[in-house]
């Protein structure tokens, strides 16, 4: 949960950018939902393997990321551009987020 902080303070800081426009390339909020969902389990997954070292475990991150885009059918240009998109309006990403909080519990 520490972690989901993290992130969501990061985003926060990104959202201070100007804001972009929405295109073909931002997914839908659902999908954008689902696959924000999945990245948390996987993040989760990795830092439970505690005995690994940090390289382990990010290469491993890096590779379960690289999953949840391939399972969701997913650029990776495409989601960081959902994400500049969702991060421009700090209201709607806390409503994305509510939901991904309530998707995880």
């Amino acid at each position: 949960m520490k972690k989901l902080y993290i992130i969501i303070s990061l985003i926060l800081l990104v959202s201070c950018s100007k804001t972009p426009s929405k295109n073909k390339d931002v997914l839908e909020e659902k999908v954008f939902i689902e696959v924000l969902t999945d990245i948390q389990k996987s993040q989760a997954l990795v830092n439970s393997k505690a005995d690994t070292s940090q390289d382990i475990r990010n290469l491993r991150l890096k590779t379960y990321n690289e999953e949840v885009l391939k399972k969701h059918k997913i650029k990776k240009e495409q989601y960081n551009k959902s994400v500049e998109y969702y991060t421009s309006d700090p209201n709607k990403l806390n409503k994305i987020l509510d939901q991904v909080v309530k998707k995880l519990k």
